[in-house]
């Protein structure tokens, strides 16, 4: 993207949120609004034949452009802007493997491995965020966009091999552009890729 052009669009970004800001002729100070991520998952996936698998989870690594505090928002077909206003309450690869790691344990497939030692640990978690972002390019239909590339080893013997390596991704729309909408979006796909990855580790591909 051209610099001048994205001086424009983060202009318009921060304008924005100085034009909400305001009160009658009298500019209130803008302040930064921080958000979390939240998934829960269903009952129905808390049980199942593979209880008490020891499982490692590694931070997961975040494509550069997405490496923020600060949403990112697509607007055009190579052309992202950054919302300094709204932000993550921490980095977004460490926010997403939390939420990953807290409900693959709450699922009963799995337990924490409770040491990094090869024999303590049945299988390792791994992977990369490849898109996090608001998907503005068509301003009638927003979207909330994350992908995520997870590859799943097996330890055998005394090594570890790849047993599943896939890309999740979701596309939802929200009903506006607010940060808590965009928010709401994330998690119903964030959800919707841990819900996948538990049935295919449960249906493994022959």
């Amino acid at each position: 993207m051209q610099p001048k052009k994205s001086i424009i669009l983060v202009g318009i970004v921060i304008c924005l949120n100085a034009f909400y800001g305001c009160a009658g002729l009298k500019k209130e100070p803008i302040e930064k609004k921080y958000f979390d991520l939240n998934i829960n998952l269903p009952a129905s996936n808390q049980n199942s034949i593979s209880q008490g698998t020891a499982l490692l989870v590694k931070e997961f690594f975040i494509n550069s452009t997405f490496d923020s505090h600060s949403f990112v928002y697509r607007v055009g077909k190579n052309e992202y802007v950054t919302d300094y206003y709204n932000e993550f309450v921490s980095y977004p690869a460490r926010l997403v493997t939390e939420k990953i790691e807290e409900n693959l344990y709450a699922s009963s497939l799995f337990t924490p491995a409770l040491t990094n030692i090869k024999q303590d640990i049945d299988f390792r978690l791994s992977g990369k965020i490849t898109n996090l972002y608001g998907d503005f390019q068509d301003t009638n239909d927003p979207k909330a966009i994350i992908e995520i590339r997870m590859a799943l080893e097996k330890r055998v013997d005394k090594t570890f091999q790849v047993i599943s390596e896939k890309t999740y991704r979701s596309e939802e729309n929200i009903s506006t552009h607010a940060p808590a909408h965009l928010v709401s979006g994330w998690n119903t796909g964030l959800l919707k890729i841990v819900t996948q990855f538990i049935n295919d580790f449960q249906t493994p591909t022959p």
